[in-house]
């Protein structure tokens, strides 16, 4: 079993200010859509820089990658780690929207970043939450390899399993030299996390 993750004051606030920015720049933003534009943004910036965005951990669910500390929080009816960024709407059809209740700031993140972020909005931003959840469930993407390597994959997709503790290998998207740097990064901030 995985220990809790431990958000530092400065996590808290890159991740709210993350779901600040899908809020006021994606229209129509759904619970599901908006977990898996967070995964979607990881994915990429590992992809692009060999280094997570957010530094979260992702569980193979049926509805593809999911960061559960997220998915906790928003689906609470009363938020608390995310309660000074974004505020849920459930609506009666089953469906929970999300939207911005303060501006967007961008002291936790860099220029690269911010191009990130924009290039995960124009790219999957008008994607539906089913057309996301069928991206992230391709035939090589890292949630279909976990689920396969952990013999899951079947039961996920006949709704089976809804949930696992599973998590998501982001080293599957990397070549060596990219797994090397991307484990040196996770090293130096869990070194600096302990700092704090």
């Amino acid at each position: 079993m995985s220990q809790p993750h431990i958000y530092t004051k400065d996590d808290i606030a890159k991740i709210g200010n993350t779901l600040v920015y899908f809020a006021e720049r994606v229209p129509d933003l759904s619970k599901t859509k908006l977990l898996k534009l967070i995964y979607l943004l990881e994915e990429t910036s590992i992809r692009k820089c060999a280094r997570p965005f957010l530094n979260l951990d992702f569980e193979v669910w049926k509805l593809g990658p999911v960061a559960k500390d997220l998915f906790s929080d928003l689906s609470s009816t009363e938020q608390y780690m995310l309660k000074d960024f974004v505020r849920t709407h459930p609506e009666d059809e089953g469906r929970t929207y999300v939207s911005a209740i303060r501006g967007f700031d961008d002291d936790e993140f860099s220029d690269t970043e911010l191009a990130i972020l924009d290039d995960v909005i124009n790219q999957f931003g008008h994607l539906t939450a089913k057309e996301l959840v069928a991206l992230t469930h391709s035939p090589h993407s890292p949630w279909t390899m976990t689920a396969k390597q952990e013999g899951v994959l079947d039961d996920l997709l006949n709704e089976r399993v809804i949930t696992t503790d599973f998590k998501i290998d982001f080293n599957t998207l990397l070549d060596e030299e990219g797994k090397e740097a991307y484990a040196q990064h996770l090293e130096y901030l869990n070194a600096s996390k302990s700092l704090k």
